[in-house]
């Protein structure tokens, strides 16, 4: 059993840790230049950390080795100037493990695994030692349902005090803030923490103490509310919060139309080549696209005013 008191919070990681977009060509193949265009606005745009792999890098439509060519390209291209984290998530216990192991050979910083859907207790606790034994220093578990609270309270405290490298908790399930503080207050605020699709509370959120987010797009915007808020001017932030509210209304309606309307965003400032996702993510109808693109200038428009600023 570890002691949850010999466990020290990760000093690092506070603020914004986009997670990065897989960009294709127009053939579906892996679009590299285009990744390393997105791996450098991160790093510019100021941003403490990224994470490679996860959902909204549509990690289910990637092979195994897809997925290794993109960690590696990654790993290799940031070469240490921010925290990378891999995601390790996948539908059986072999994949997490062999991508885990790929995480660590690469030299990746952090791995970020989901939790499986039905396991529960000592099962849960033996898959994630089995993950820890053979990746990186540091795991980040994911905590994702589209459709209730996630896990158990007591299977985050067993995991705690029983995996040494369980050193981050991402939480992205209905009612976020209340788990939020229930967490930090069972692990005596040494785990840390971080929100990604709960991003609409993430005013609320910094009140309750969660360390860093982590979305997809507007790093610029984000950063900018994230610092005025640790600068203590708070209505300043939630003034601009308010302002990309029509942009998260519009992407919170399903995670493709998040993915797709990034894509589109990433075109528009010169990132990617295309907008192309791979199924089953849909294109937009001329509605979505007429909305898509209103909005998408006024991120530009807000973008811009920050940069001058």
């Amino acid at each position: 059993m570890v002691n949850s008191k010999d466990k020290k919070i990760i000093s690092g990681l506070r603020g914004i840790i986009p997670s990065l977009h897989t960009p294709f060509l127009e053939d579906n193949s892996l679009d590299l230049n285009s990744l390393k265009k997105l791996i450098d606005h991160t790093i510019l745009s100021g941003c403490s950390g990224m994470l490679v792999g996860a959902v909204a890098g549509e990690t289910s439509s990637l092979s195994i080795n897809e997925k290794k060519i993109v960690t590696e390209f990654c790993v290799s291209y940031n070469d240490n100037r921010i925290p990378l984290i891999v995601g390790c998530s996948a539908d059986n216990q072999s994949d997490r493990i062999a991508l885990s192991k790929s995480a660590k050979e690469l030299g990746a910083d952090w791995i970020l695994c989901q939790a499986p859907i039905n396991i529960k207790g000592k099962d849960l606790l033996n898959c994630f030692n089995e993950i820890a034994e053979v990746g990186p220093e540091n795991l980040m578990i994911q905590d994702l349902s589209w459709s209730d609270n996630g896990m158990d309270d007591d299977d985050i405290i067993l995991l705690f005090n029983n995996v040494e490298k369980f050193k981050g908790f991402k939480i992205e399930v209905l009612n976020s803030g209340p788990k939020y503080s229930r967490v930090l207050k069972a692990t005596n605020h040494q785990l840390h923490l971080s929100g990604g699709w709960a991003i609409m509370g993430m005013i609320e959120a910094l009140n309750r103490g969660v360390h860093a987010f982590i979305p997809s797009t507007m790093e610029t915007l984000y950063n900018k509310i994230y610092k005025l808020f640790i600068d203590n001017k708070i209505d300043e932030a939630r003034n601009l919060f308010a302002q990309i509210l029509p942009i998260l209304s519009f992407t919170h309606q399903h995670i493709d139309i998040a993915i797709k309307f990034s894509k589109m965003l990433r075109v528009k400032e010169g990132i990617f080549e295309t907008s192309l996702c791979r199924s089953p993510i849909d294109n937009f109808d001329k509605f979505q696209i007429q909305e898509a693109s209103l909005l998408i200038e006024n991120i530009m428009h807000l973008q811009s005013n920050q940069f001058n600023n």
